[in-house]
């Protein structure tokens, strides 16, 4: 009977993912007629979050790792717009949860994964960094400025392509990293969306499960990082970095780490403090995603065919 209740949440979760999306296209249709395929797609990436976050943990942290992804703008919305990157997430989980139920090594695991981020990259021609005109354009703005003055030799060696372009991919390399990316609506949702990829309010147990992530961190778990780090690259190297939509393929790492805080939360909630963080938390979610919901009913739409009129 236990077993029946919980398999029963996450068909719940699964019809609540459901309607949310169903939601959103009734106001906003990015893509008319409805993807099933996307949808579907998404079902599968939902399912196989929780069966992969389970394995590594718990039954608990993978249920709130599904509904995470369940309610998040990111995840809705690039379904709805049958974003390639959500195929791209729904391989690499398969190819992950494969990993898991054959025993296969953690690095002929990570290869398979990384080769397939490579065959998309190259397949979608994601490497858009040196096609920017902007950087070409500044570099020789600078250039040109420096050689009306008595620096000009120098402005040669410091003003080039090659280290401003460096420069630049450090700064999106950084980009990657800082938590308006993820949390605020900095990087818009297809490019007029202003929902936030992931509510505010999940900020609190993120940063609590990633500090917990980062003390207990072992060394077997390196090539686990280098993946990561591998599949921010589509991002790294977008024209406009960062690509909040290549960047959906390490939601479930931000959905884990978020799950990983909340449930610390629940576990410790007869000590106040915990009591409280967790209050604050679903106060602040509570409130944002009712936000959400009317800005998707009232504003999005507009927004849409202000971002259709200017393309």
């Amino acid at each position: 009977m236990i077993y029946r209740i919980r398999y029963l949440l996450l068909v719940f979760i699964l019809l609540t993912s459901l309607i949310f999306r169903f939601y959103i296209n009734y106001f906003i249709p990015v893509n008319q007629p409805i993807n099933p395929p996307a949808i579907f797609a998404g079902l599968i990436n939902l399912i196989l979050l929780f069966v992969i976050i389970r394995q590594f943990t718990n039954y608990r942290i993978g249920l709130l790792a599904a509904l995470l992804y369940a309610l998040s703008p990111w995840t809705a919305y690039l379904e709805l717009a049958a974003s390639p990157h959500i195929f791209l997430l729904t391989i690499l989980s398969v190819i992950f949860r494969m990993s898991q139920m054959f025993n296969i090594n953690k690095k002929y695991s990570s290869v398979l994964l990384i080769t397939a981020v490579t065959i998309y990259i190259l397949i979608f021609n994601q490497i858009k960094i040196f096609s920017n005109v902007g950087l070409i354009n500044a570099v020789n703005s600078f250039r040109g400025e420096t050689n009306q003055t008595a620096f000009s030799p120098l402005g040669k060696i410091i003003e080039n392509r090659y280290l401003y372009l460096s420069e630049h991919i450090l700064f999106n390399i950084l980009k990657q990293f800082t938590p308006a990316t993820y949390f605020t609506n900095q990087a818009q949702l297809l490019g007029f969306s202003f929902s936030p990829p992931i509510f505010l309010g999940f900020i609190i147990p993120f940063m609590f499960g990633l500090i917990k992530l980062i003390k207990s961190f072992p060394r077997s778990k390196i090539p686990e990082v280098i993946l990561i780090a591998f599949l921010l690259l589509p991002s790294i190297l977008s024209e406009n970095s960062p690509d909040i939509s290549s960047l959906v393929v390490i939601s479930p790492v931000i959905f884990y780490v978020i799950s990983s805080g909340m449930y610390e939360f629940i576990l410790n909630s007869r000590r106040k403090v915990f009591r409280f963080l967790l209050f604050l938390t679903i106060l602040i979610v509570t409130f944002q995603f009712l936000t959400t919901i009317s800005d998707i009913a009232s504003r999005e739409p507009v927004r849409l065919q202000m971002f259709l009129n200017r393309k």
